[in-house]
């Protein structure tokens, strides 16, 4: 069981997302929410408060009628629009485990009844319909509303679930103002690359033997001496997982070999950036208005701001999409060398010999555009800008935007890292050089060459290209258990 209560970590997130663990909202979080909600609805009452007593965007300076439950249901159904595509049932879990954590902060002044039927909701799994379009990085105002109209009982959730009866004018708002969801796939995004991490170092280890590289590149000192940061644990992987190295056959290899530690070590600090940013998110009360409450009464007020502009977030998601654009060329580079024949000393796109055989050919160019797929997402998003609301609001982050080009880009990624494999292992396999691995290098071999087969002939290699994608995720538990 993970509990919520404001300290919901990246690696607990994914555990909820994927079923894996039970979450749930211990009681005493829900009596922390009933006393804030109470010194919310009393500091409430002496001011004016956006979203709450005047209506939201352009509306803002317009006075709404006291009439609560009304006022909250027209708010609610009014911003519950959305479009595109529905969002996968493990994301909108983790953007309800996303939601719950960000309440637990208490800055919200929401009703502890609509934080507990929330909690509810992802207990049994009776996920609302979340659609992928309707944010543009200042909240995910769409798909919370379309959540809280599920709660109702006004949208259908995807198992029976019993309606909230009412729903106040302070928890509306308060509810829906959140980038839940853009956070709760940024989140999801980082797990996987850590995934792709491990996997990389694995099969460009394979790569390494499969072509004699020379080790030199991947030494201590030289990781160093790029002064980067990430460089120096990716070597370290590469080092852990060739053990002892063949004899080198070239002084000084391609960049393909000679720079894969530093490549991949700026995707390494880029996400291990974006994990902290994200992991700030998913605790942060970020709610406008903000309640600022406490023991002292004097200190107590309503803030009305605008720090849930997703702006860093923006730049760390569009910075690791750029780092996997950097990467992604040199992984085509490496199994360039590996089909070859003045690398290898085997027929072109190691063919199985016949004349004029292809051979891996055009996993050479489903790789190539897997790499255009990943430029393409990784043209920054923040660059864009609009003006919506009549005004109200001039700018907008793009973080929304910025997370679908990123989720995009790790689905190429995993499909250009799995091209290579199938290179290397074939490599590996014809060369005889398989003896010499080692360690968890040796059982990814053996994992990989049991899927893939020794059927070198020309022939529909699409199943193999989909067994070498599932077999990534194997590979990267067993490079993280060397």
């Amino acid at each position: 069981m993970i509990e919520i209560a404001g300290a919901l970590g990246i690696d607990e997130l994914r555990r909820i997302a994927d079923l894996e663990e039970e979450a749930f909202v211990p009681r005493t979080m829900l009596d922390r929410l009933a006393s804030a909600h109470d010194e919310a609805r009393d500091l409430a009452e002496h001011a004016a408060v956006y979203g709450r007593s005047t209506g939201v965007g352009a509306n803002k300076d317009t006075a709404v009628a006291g009439d609560g439950d009304a006022h909250a249901r027209r708010l609610l159904r009014s911003h519950a629009v959305d479009a595109g595509e529905a969002v996968p049932d493990r994301v909108v879990r983790a953007m309800l485990a996303v939601r719950l954590n960000q309440l637990a902060a208490g800055g919200s002044g929401i009703e502890p009844a609509v934080v507990a039927a929330l909690a509810e909701m992802l207990r049994r799994d009776a996920l609302p319909t979340v659609r992928t379009l309707g944010s543009i990085g200042t909240g995910d105002l769409t798909a919370l509303a379309g959540t809280a109209l599920t709660l109702l009982g006004e949208r259908p959730a995807s198992t029976p679930l019993e309606p909230l009866d009412a729903w106040g004018s302070a928890s509306a708002l308060s509810f829906i103002s959140s980038s839940a969801l853009t956070i709760a796939r940024a989140a999801l995004a980082v797990t996987e690359l850590r995934v792709l991490d491990r996997a990389w170092s694995g099969v460009c280890a394979l790569s390494f033997h499969a072509l004699d590289g020379n080790a030199q590149a991947f030494a201590e000192a030289s990781a160093g001496a790029s002064a980067a940061p990430g460089v120096e644990a990716a070597a370290a992987a590469l080092r852990a997982l060739i053990g002892p190295a063949p004899e080198p056959a070239r002084i000084q290899d391609p960049f393909a070999l000679r720079i894969a530690a530093i490549t991949q070590g700026v995707v390494a600090t880029a996400t291990d950036r974006l994990a902290d940013q994200v992991a700030a998110l998913i605790g942060a009360a970020q709610e406008n208005p903000l309640y600022v409450l406490g023991a002292d009464a004097g200190s107590r007020a309503v803030l009305h701001h605008g720090a849930f502009f997703q702006a860093q977030l923006a730049a760390e998601l569009d910075a690791t999409a750029l780092a996997l654009a950097q990467t992604s060329t040199v992984t085509l580079s490496r199994l360039r060398l590996l089909n070859e024949p003045a690398f290898t000393g085997l027929p072109p796109f190691l063919g199985d010999g016949e004349p004029g055989a292809s051979g891996l050919m055009m996993v050479e160019y489903v790789a190539a555009s897997a790499v255009a797929d990943i430029r393409h997402a990784a043209q920054p998003a923040a660059l864009g800008t609009i003006v919506l609301s009549r005004g109200a609001e001039e700018d907008a982050p793009f973080a929304a935007q910025a997370v679908a080009q990123l989720e995009d880009a790790v689905v190429a990624t995993r499909t250009l890292i799995a091209c290579e494999l199938l290179g290397a292992v074939r490599l590996v396999r014809r060369r005889g050089v398989a003896g010499r691995l080692t360690g968890a290098l040796a059982d990814v071999f053996a994992r990989a060459s049991a899927s893939l087969g020794t059927d070198d002939a020309d022939r529909d290699l699409r199943p193999d290209l989909e067994r070498a994608t599932a077999l990534l995720t194997e590979i990267a538990d067993l490079v993280e258990g060397r």
